[in-house]
């Protein structure tokens, strides 16, 4: 009796380890696209449909000024469309991505949260990108300014931007990274 329930573990082991790896083989037929952003905060002022320094309070302005002169923290949220063409669903376990704009690398961090795409379906995953002026500073204050309102207007983020994904998977309790980043093009919005 123990022998048989020890052969029927190891089946039911192999049979998940088996449908865990065609879940995650899946991914790779996957498409990924930018899709948004939204709740650009700058120094905690709230910059979503902004498009000028003309649309900003006095002491919103006042805060970015001083802001731009020093550190102050940037964030939004990339919505980024991952599509499933298969007849089977795909999964992921995590997804790392990085963000450069004018090929400097801004952001970076890893979505730690399982996506399941079922077959021929597509899904919208949100990633939390935070930032500052600090890492910024490689630009000019007027391209700052021009990023900032670029990714609080209709254009999402600014011209010669790259969002980079690279999708992992757990096979039994081993996390499995692809072997390359997916770029994904920004300029379809």
């Amino acid at each position: 009796m123990a022998v048989r329930n020890f052969l029927l573990g190891i089946t039911i082991c192999i049979a998940c380890a088996s449908c865990n790896f065609n879940n995650a083989k899946n991914i790779k037929d996957c498409t990924f696209a930018f899709k948004s952003i939204s709740g650009l905060m700058v120094d905690n002022v709230s910059m979503d449909g902004k498009r000028s320094l003309k649309d900003l309070s006095p002491a919103d302005f006042t805060t970015i000024s001083r802001g731009l002169m020093s550190e102050m923290p940037i964030s939004f949220t990339a919505h980024v469309a991952i599509s499933n063409p298969n007849n089977q669903k795909a999964e992921l376990s995590a997804l790392e991505w990085i963000l450069l704009i004018k090929d400097v690398e801004v952001a970076n961090g890893v979505l730690d949260q399982k996506v399941k795409i079922a077959p021929n379906q597509s899904i919208t995953v949100p990633i939390e990108v935070e930032t500052n002026t600090r890492i910024l500073k490689k630009f000019s204050l007027t391209e700052i300014k021009n990023i900032i309102f670029a990714i609080s207007g209709s254009q999402g983020l600014p011209p010669n931007s790259t969002l980079k994904v690279k999708p992992a998977f757990k096979i039994g309790g081993t996390l499995i990274k692809a072997p390359m980043f997916y770029t994904i093009d920004v300029s379809n919005m």
